[in-house]
């Protein structure tokens, strides 16, 4: 009976039975995969802490038959800080939640595996940076390494080069120029500009989308096409403006 040594990101636990829990991992090398956490509600059991979400390590997994039970883990990131700010802690469980609804069982998933750790660090220890905006980035990376980026710099419908101003229809997946009938919502340059150029650069420069008065719309904007194309019901969506931004502080 083979023995699995992988590192793996919880996304999301489940209760089962009287004292175990079913744990969904995200894996470089398996995608999502199910494991069994056997005890992990007992008192002291050591695998308590492998099986709530937002854990990352190293995961030794036993297999039997099609199922696997977690045997070890090494923990390596918890990101806790997540837990004592709620609006933060919303954003994360939203990526949490796009990673299980987007990410194929059995499919190699390195670079959407690295994508989540390298975001969930920059939400957990940048606290300065604003959550949507970083979830603005983390959808826009996301769903280009899914296979699904949005079509920005030409028109969806007639494929007509796009120079200034257009609207950016979500249904249709990009913008539309101007020229062509429709009723979606305009896109400003700035905007396009962002959804074209974000997926293309690394994760690590998102925080330079502070600097652009134009992220609060592609993130209205992106947030409607990233719903869509992975069926996320509109209750598990997460603010697009901060508490204090709401309140006008």
């Amino acid at each position: 009976m083979p023995m699995l040594t992988t590192a793996g990101l919880v996304l999301r636990r489940a209760d089962y039975g009287d004292y175990d829990r079913m744990v969904t991992l995200l894996t470089p090398a398996h995608g999502r995969m199910d494991a069994v956490a056997r005890g992990c509600r007992r008192a002291k059991s050591p695998l308590t802490n492998a099986a709530e979400p937002f854990i990352s390590g190293e995961f030794q997994l036993f297999q039997k038959g099609e199922r696997y039970a977690i045997e070890q883990c090494q923990v390596r990131e918890g990101f806790y800080e997540l837990r004592t700010d709620y609006e933060r802690l919303v954003h994360g469980a939203y990526w949490l939640r796009l990673l299980d609804a987007g990410v194929p069982r059995d499919v190699p998933a390195e670079d959407i595996f690295l994508l989540a750790l390298k975001a969930l660090a920059h939400l957990n220890y940048a606290p300065e940076l604003p959550a949507a905006m970083l979830t603005l980035a983390f959808e826009a990376h996301f769903m280009a390494l899914s296979g699904y980026p949005p079509r920005v710099d030409s028109c969806v419908v007639c494929g007509k080069p796009i120079s200034g101003d257009a609207r950016f229809d979500a249904h249709l997946g990009g913008a539309v120029c101007m020229d062509c009938p429709g009723y979606a919502p305009r896109i400003s340059l700035g905007a396009r500009r962002i959804l074209y150029k974000l997926p293309r650069t690394r994760f690590e420069n998102a925080p330079k989308l502070v600097q652009s008065p134009d992220w609060p719309e592609a993130a209205r904007l992106f947030r409607k096409y990233t719903q869509q194309r992975m069926q996320i019901p509109e209750k598990f969506l997460p603010p697009l403006v901060s508490a204090q931004e709401a309140a006008g502080i």
